[in-house]
């Protein structure tokens, strides 16, 4: 009889396997997934060129005045914090009335005006934490890198627009003729808190 129960009991349970088997309730079912990346893109920043117009020839000292436009794009999805520095180089003379290099207006004369606050074009909206204008660095001539402006980590991650005034300061008795400054304009990795 033991024998009976015994083959009754493995046939009840090989019944009972096949019909789970059968109905797809061998076990547990394993998780499914479905993975994505999101890649990191760059910081970039740039200034629009900026044409200052023309003045008349002077016998005085007098100034050119303008707003250059920065665009800021943090697509890294880092949420570090980074700045943006902007600098001049020397303004250089082209022209018939004088002789290149030696009729150059320095990188001094070029100074910011009071830095307006950047406003947000995409992403994240500008808050406490940045983006900022630096304006420690108002009134502040390039011929040396100036920060304009900058971000603390966990914000500005979007796309922001930052208005730089901006004056020519020309030397009395410059040739007339056209002056050409180059703009090397750094997006960087790097302490925020802009004052």
């Amino acid at each position: 009889m033991f024998n009976y129960k015994t083959r009754l009991k493995k046939a009840a349970i090989g019944m009972s396997l096949a019909t789970m088997l059968a109905l797809g309730a061998a076990g547990p079912a394993l998780a499914d997934t479905v993975t994505g990346e999101i890649t990191s893109g760059n910081l970039t920043a740039s200034i629009a060129d900026l044409n200052l117009g023309s003045v008349a020839y002077d016998h005085a000292s007098h100034s050119m005045p303008g707003t250059m436009v920065l665009t800021v794009d943090d697509q890294t999805g880092t949420r570090d914090s980074w700045n943006v520095t902007v600098e001049a180089s020397v303004f250089e003379y082209s022209g018939a009335n004088g002789i290149a290099g030696t009729n150059d207006i320095a990188a001094s004369n070029f100074a910011l005006g009071t830095i307006a606050a950047p406003t947000a074009t995409a992403g994240q909206p500008v808050d406490t934490g940045g983006p900022s204008a630096w304006s420690a660095n108002d009134d502040a001539s390039l011929d040396s890198a100036r920060i304009v402006v900058s971000a603390d980590a966990e914000y500005g991650q979007g796309a922001y627009e930052q208005n730089l005034p901006v004056n020519l300061n020309i030397p009395a008795y410059s040739r007339a003729g056209t002056y050409t400054s180059t703009l090397t304009v750094t997006a960087a990795a790097g302490p925020g808190g802009g004052v």
